[in-house]
């Protein structure tokens, strides 16, 4: 190796130790530009629910609508709310990827994301989350659709959202030799589906009058 190979080699080992300390220098961090905790707005219909939420090392109580921050490391949050007259409902909030992760890719390369992934950093939960609570009871069938028919429509806007989302990071259609792509469509119909059912299950079950 000549003496100049041997300085440039000098020079990138010196880079990537630079940025090995920079991003181990930022523990609360993720890692370099984003932290580990994440607002979340909760709001219920109706108001003024009791929600339990429930983590790893991580209890909160609220009434809604509120405000809380929650760690990364807790999650999945385990959500249950109750309200009078209406049955005690149940959900999970869970972390998904955030856009500073892509900030390490600009500012600290392949070992700003490696420290993102030891931390669990570069995770976030949503920042607003509703729940329709169920009511133990209604006063007519018209009652029962119009509930559950504004439920269906909701989850129908959401996972068309979701399929929109999913066709335009794939692009027009689904590209030759693009799998994930059609198998992620496939997954969120399929998860709209349930959903679907399981509204229609409740529909059949629910109780009228008396």
């Amino acid at each position: 190796m000549s003496y100049q190979q041997g300085e440039i080699v000098m020079i990138h080992k010196h880079r990537l130790l630079s940025v090995l300390a920079l991003g181990l220098a930022l523990p609360g961090c993720a890692s370099i530009v984003s932290d580990n905790n994440s607002g979340t707005y909760i709001e219920t219909d109706p108001e003024k629910s009791r929600c339990e939420l429930h983590g790893q090392d991580f209890t909160r109580v609220v009434e809604t609508p509120n405000s809380v921050m929650l760690p990364s490391s807790a999650a999945p949050v385990t959500i249950a709310c109750k309200a009078e007259g209406y049955k005690n409902t149940t959900a999970v909030l869970d972390t998904k990827l955030d856009g500073w992760i892509f900030g390490n890719l600009l500012f600290g390369g392949i070992i700003g994301v490696a420290v993102d992934a030891a931390r669990g950093a570069g995770q976030k939960f949503p920042p607003r989350f509703s729940l329709v609570l169920e009511p133990e009871r209604f006063k007519s069938l018209t009652d029962r659709d119009l509930y559950y028919d504004g439920r269906r429509k909701a989850v129908e806007d959401k996972w068309t959202r979701i399929m929109t989302d999913l066709q335009t990071q794939c692009g027009s259609g689904v590209p030759a030799g693009r799998p994930d792509c059609a198998q992620g469509l496939d997954q969120a119909k399929s998860e709209r589906d349930k959903e679907f059912a399981q509204i229609e299950d409740k529909r059949s079950k629910a109780k009228v009058g008396g």
